[in-house]
């Protein structure tokens, strides 16, 4: 298992919503950066590595939360390369409060990816040896996802050319927007996030157009990105009522 790696942040007014608390997509871009900045630190360039045509594509994520981080808000964040095998990277992350309060747990699955052929291609223990990531056999297990069955709410959405990464494709933390903003704005000023699970199937690329689907089921939402009819990302999240 590798080392921890932390960096303190405070979050600015352009990363939260009408809520003043920090939007989803930008806590996951956030977190991924300081993963980032530990794969640097030991001297592996992630930039280098897309020029050799090799990506890190992240397949699945779990999310617990207690609270979101608020505007101006003062938060540590912690990661750790866990452990791979042949095809699969884990890696976790926490998010604490300046008094060292836990805010939310996310738990992730990663995947190397050949960029030329858009395909995956097994893990370069190398690149794992030098952040101390232990080899090991097991296999993590995250939620099953419940599918749509019956969608009441659809959006399209056209995939713009800052929604691409260095990857090529559409980065993953626009499936969240995609997702959360399918269910409109009554919905998400009254209730708050208390866990999310969301799995990535096929990426989007430029130019594609995508419809955001979504079912409500009691404190519940299922979601579903597709384009040319099939799917490219599915999503359940678990919400609380605000001043419950």
């Amino acid at each position: 298992m590798s080392k921890q790696y932390v960096e303190t942040k405070v979050i600015p007014f352009y990363s939260t919503n009408a809520t003043q608390e920090m939007n989803i997509s930008s806590l996951f871009n956030e977190m991924l950066l300081v993963s980032e900045h530990q794969l640097h630190a030991v001297g592996i360039d992630s930039q280098q590595m897309v020029q050799h045509g090799i990506g890190w594509v992240v397949t699945k994520y779990h999310l617990e939360v207690q609270r979101l981080p608020l505007i101006d808000e003062q938060i540590k964040i912690t990661t750790q390369a866990n452990s791979y095998n042949k095809f699969f990277c884990y890696r976790t992350f926490t998010v604490q409060d300046a008094a060292g309060n836990e805010l939310l747990t996310l738990i992730s699955n990663w995947v190397m990816m050949d960029i030329k052929e858009r395909k995956l291609m097994p893990i370069v223990p190398k690149v794992m040896e030098q952040i101390d990531c232990e080899y090991s056999e097991d296999v993590w297990r995250f939620p099953r996802i419940k599918r749509i069955k019956d969608a009441k709410q659809k959006k399209q959405y056209q995939t713009r050319f800052f929604d691409i990464d260095v990857n090529g494709h559409v980065n993953n933390a626009v499936y969240l927007d995609w997702m959360l903003d399918s269910l409109g704005r009554d919905f998400l000023l009254s209730h708050q996030i208390k866990s999310l699970d969301i799995k990535y199937d096929r990426e989007v690329a430029y130019g594609q157009t995508v419809q955001s689907s979504v079912q409500l089921e009691n404190n519940s939402s299922y979601h579903q990105i597709s384009s040319d009819h099939k799917t490219n990302a599915q999503a359940q999240i678990e919400w609380t009522k605000r001043n419950d």
